[in-house]
């Protein structure tokens, strides 16, 4: 089902996270939060997932910006 979306259960739940955090913080989560919040031990690990993400068009980041990612409805 979630690959038919072009999403893994592990990018869904980081998504998921950041979509969460987002809405009841206001601005997104830092790195290290996503590391915390998925029980993560690398930036790299959280790094790669976002930038499949952003690939598939599922999130936006602004370059050089930090807490910059969105959810794209």
């Amino acid at each position: 089902f979630l690959m038919k979306y072009g999403i893994t259960k592990k990018q869904l739940k980081l998504l998921n996270f950041i979509e969460e955090y987002t809405n009841k913080n206001i601005i997104s989560p830092s790195y290290d939060e996503m590391m915390v919040g998925l029980n993560l031990n690398s930036k790299s690990t959280i790094s790669a997932k976002l930038k499949e993400l952003e690939i598939r068009g599922w999130i936006q980041k602004m370059n050089g910006k930090n807490r910059s990612i969105r959810v794209i409805d």
